[in-house]
């Protein structure tokens, strides 16, 4: 399945009655409900990909730009593929996005960089020390 069908389904199957027509900066996903505020902004994958990997993208993706400046953000923060989608209170995550010794002057997908690690690190001690993800099969 192409990632704009599988947008296209998670939209149809999930969140039908709300609008997930805009794009936010480079951000794959987002779900805004009818007053104009953000429910969700989410990183797809097409096939099959760690939950970890999928937020570190989301996160690089968001503090590269300091999308929270300009908009207010999400209660979640989420990711999907083809089998699951998961969702991340934003303020479990909030802490990443405010180092001040880290660069965002990295791609957001090149998971071989020092700064992906780094973040990866942080996001996947999140998920392991949390009781608030939510995360659920598509299938």
């Amino acid at each position: 399945m192409r990632e704009e069908d599988l947008k296209n389904r998670v939209t149809r199957t999930l969140f039908s009655s709300f609008d997930c027509d805009e794009t936010v900066e480079d951000i794959d996903f987002a779900v805004k409900a009818q007053d104009g505020s953000y429910l969700l902004w989410a990183e797809a994958k097409q096939k099959p990909t760690d939950t970890s990997v999928m937020l570190t993208q989301l996160v690089l993706t968001i503090g590269k730009p300091r999308t929270f400046d300009d908009k207010l953000p999400p209660p979640f923060l989420g990711c999907f593929d083809s089998k699951k989608i998961a969702f991340v209170p934003d303020s479990n995550i909030q802490p990443i996005f405010y180092q001040t010794d880290f660069s965002y002057r990295v791609a957001s997908s090149d998971a071989e960089t020092r700064e992906f690690m780094h973040v990866n690190k942080q996001v996947q001690s999140i998920l392991d020390s949390s009781d608030q993800q939510y995360l659920f099969d598509l299938i």
